[in-house]
């Protein structure tokens, strides 16, 4: 039952902190907070941080793929205005992952090059 505590601790500390996340960017300065919560408000905040990241590092490549579909100028406008969103609540773009190694052909895949050739 503490493991379940601690997950219904988490995610209120990060969906706190992202409401203080885009507070402070609105207002263009972190807000002070009450001494008494001053504790609870950098977890929170810190909590927030490592979710929108971890977040914005999941959606990033289907994002990327939806643009895709698009016409370039729609593209390119989508993603400035997605990067400028990440941008004002300050979380980083992601890191550029190596590419990922090919996956073997099955045999099903092999049968029909073959026939090709």
């Amino acid at each position: 039952m503490t493991a379940v505590l601690d997950q219904v601790k988490d995610v209120a500390y990060a969906a706190v902190g992202v409401n203080l996340l885009v507070t402070d960017a609105i207002v263009g300065r972190e807000l002070p907070t009450p001494e008494f919560v001053g504790e609870h408000t950098a977890i929170a905040r810190k909590q927030a941080n490592e979710a929108l990241a971890g977040f914005r590092a999941r959606t990033e490549p289907q994002a990327v793929k939806f643009e895709g579909r698009f016409p370039e100028q729609v593209a390119e406008a989508m993603a400035t205005n997605r990067t400028k969103a990440w941008d004002f609540i300050g979380i980083d773009a992601p890191k550029a992952k190596v590419a990922a190694k090919k996956a073997p052909a099955t045999k099903t895949a092999k049968k029909t090059a073959a026939k090709k050739a």
